[in-house]
């Protein structure tokens, strides 16, 4: 029987070793010199000649590199051997700069707060008002007897109410002047706006007057028109007269 021979696996190859040898085959100083080593390879480079610096005394770079700058010098071109300056974003302006754009953002900041909690506390007074209303307790009462115009157009019926001095106002308006009418109705209409209240089924008393009792701070401040129409048993509603309220 024939005996059979088993292959052994090439062992992996080993990395070439980075020595003086490797430098000169791959003429990895002149690729340096022309800026054309990638980046990882131009470390190696450098750290290899810190190591060894004899190699580089062999090479006389000092000297051609003193023999270039007197060539240059004598064809009329400078030669600037500053470091290039720092990018932007590295200088000692871009902390100054990123410091100012913070305090701009911090004092943005207060004052949007400010402004939320000021839209708040009038939001929260605005809920009040809606929830309690925008009556004030009135500290004295007051009666007020009308007699409202006849037409339209006369504006003699006037009442004048300040808002400035809460008042329960007795309101008496004198209707004997509409024979055998005995339920009214009343429009009240704010000025150069539109309808504010309208106010049904009113009835005469025995003295001949529809009576309301009014909040002087129920009304915004403006000048109302009212107009009052008689309602017939049968028949459509008849204009008996119109006055003028005047909320200061």
């Amino acid at each position: 029987m024939s005996a059979r021979t088993i292959s052994q696996g090439n062992p992996q190859t080993a990395p070439p070793r980075f020595d003086r040898q490797f430098i000169e085959d791959h003429k990895l100083v002149e690729r340096y010199l022309d800026n054309k080593l990638p980046f990882k390879g131009a470390r190696q480079l450098e750290d290899w000649c810190r190591a060894h610096p004899e190699f580089l005394n062999e090479l006389k770079l000092a000297e051609r590199a003193q023999t270039s700058l007197k060539l240059l010098e004598a064809s009329g071109q400078s030669v600037d051997l500053r470091e290039s300056p720092p990018p932007w974003w590295k200088t000692i302006y871009m902390p100054i700069g990123l410091g100012v754009v913070a305090f701009l953002s911090l004092i943005a900041f207060w004052v949007v707060l400010g402004k939320y909690v000021l839209l708040r506390g009038e939001l929260d007074d605005t809920r009040t008002l809606m929830n309690q209303g925008s009556l004030v307790q009135p500290a004295s009462s007051r009666e007020i007897r009308v007699t409202p115009d006849r037409a339209a157009g006369i504006n003699r019926a006037r009442i004048v109410v300040s808002r400035s001095a809460p008042q329960l106002m007795d309101l008496h308006i004198d209707l004997n002047y509409a024979n055998n009418l005995e339920q009214f109705r009343m429009f009240v209409d704010k000025q150069d706006q539109g309808r504010a209240l309208i106010l049904n089924n009113l009835l005469r008393d025995s003295n001949g007057e529809l009576r309301m009792t009014l909040n002087s701070t129920g009304l915004a401040a403006g000048i109302y028109n009212a107009r009052i129409e008689a309602l017939p048993d049968r028949g459509t509603p008849v204009p008996v007269g119109w006055l003028i309220l005047e909320v200061h």
